[in-house]
C-alpha cells in the first residue's frame, strides 16, 4: 500500500487534460501525469503504475469503459474515478458494473475543476492505496 504520489489523466480532449491538469497540479504533493491516447494509456498505466488514474468515457480508439474493463481484466487493482461529461445513469452503472473506484461529471469552469480535483484528491489521500 501507498500514499498517492502519482496520478494519470486520460481524456482525449486536450482543453480537458490542461484544466485537469492544473486543478490537480494546484494541490501539489503528487506527480501528474497525462495522456490524450486510451491505447497509449494502457501501456502506461502497466508500465508507471500511477497511484490513481482519472479517466473519460468517449475517447477514439477505446473507451473508457474498455480501458477499465481490460485493466481489471488483468487484475490491475489501480483506483480508477471515471469522469465524463455524460451525468446519465446508464453510464455511471456502466462504470461502477466495469469496476470503476468513483465517478465524476466533467466540470464546467475551471474553479469547478479545482474543488473536483480537490474532493478526489482529499478522498484517495485518506487512506493507502493498492500497489499493483
Amino acid at each position: 500500500m501507498a500514499k498517492l504520489e502519482s496520478l494519470l489523466i486520460i481524456d482525449d480532449n486536450e482543453r480537458c487534460v490542461e484544466f485537469l491538469s492544473l486543478a490537480f497540479q494546484s494541490r501539489g504533493g503528487f506527480e501528474v501525469l497525462t495522456e490524450t491516447r486510451s491505447i497509449m494509456a494502457l501501456d502506461r498505466i502497466r508500465v508507471e503504475k500511477p497511484d490513481l488514474v482519472v479517466l473519460d468515457i468517449k475517447m477514439p480508439d477505446i473507451d473508457g469503459f474498455s480501458v477499465l474493463t481490460l485493466l481489471r481484466g488483468e487484475g490491475n487493482p489501480v483506483p480508477v474515478v471515471m469522469c465524463s461529461g455524460s451525468a446519465r445513469q446508464q453510464d455511471v452503472d456502466r462504470a461502477y458494473a466495469s469496476g470503476c473506484n468513483g465517478y465524476v461529471a466533467k466540470p464546467a469552469s475551471l474553479d469547478d475543476y479545482r474543488n473536483m480535483a480537490s474532493a478526489i484528491v482529499d478522498y484517495w489521500g485518506r487512506s493507502e492505496l493498492p500497489r499493483h
